[in-house]
């Protein structure tokens, strides 16, 4: 005969592990523990800020993102979002004049197809506009993985935060691979 605890168990899962991903650290600075965590029915990560009497603010669902770990940051948390062969991150600080958690930072890690052609990382400062990538492209005429030299420049995107993320990483996306074709361009010749 099933046990009672084992019946609970496997009826009832999310309650055992909803809660598995949870962050607690004063964010907003009041000396108060916030929470920050994963909600596993939909894949949203939630925040609730003792300043706003713990009132749940969602992320969008981070739907086929595979594993998602959050972090807290020295100002504030970091979501991280690891797949396959590519990762990317989210990292988010208290703004006191809007009481919202802005983003301030996202990073991204490839590693490109066999030849690991296009891998590397990169990651943009959205305080101060800088973006920095350290590539790789593969040279089919030497059959070899040339590191490229580091791409500094400015990157400026607007300002965003963690209620309205919606599809925001794509547009860094979107910019990141444009520096990584036009870098490539200039340095392999075929």
């Amino acid at each position: 005969m099933v046990s009672k605890k084992l019946l609970i168990f496997l009826v009832f899962p999310t309650l055992f592990f909803s809660q598995e991903k949870i962050v607690s650290a004063d964010f907003d600075g009041d000396k108060i523990a916030d929470k920050l965590y994963l909600n596993s029915e939909n894949g949203a990560v939630v925040y609730e800020l003792s300043s706003q009497k713990f009132r749940k603010v969602s992320s969008n669902e981070f739907v086929d993102s595979g594993d998602i770990f959050l972090y807290k940051t020295k100002n504030g948390f970091k979501i991280n979002l690891n797949q396959m062969r590519a990762s990317n991150s989210y990292q988010f600080r208290y703004e006191k004049e809007t009481g919202k958690m802005r983003l301030i930072g996202m990073e991204r890690i490839e590693f490109g197809p066999a030849n690991n052609d296009g891998s590397g990382e990169s990651s943009v400062n959205l305080l101060t506009n800088t973006y920095i990538g350290e590539w790789n492209y593969f040279d089919v005429s030497k059959n070899k993985l040339i590191k490229m030299p580091t791409i500094k420049k400015k990157m400026v995107l607007p300002k965003t935060y963690f209620d309205k993320l919606g599809n925001f990483f794509s547009t860094y996306i979107d910019k990141d691979v444009q520096y990584y074709l036009a870098e490539k361009k200039r340095l392999y010749k075929q």
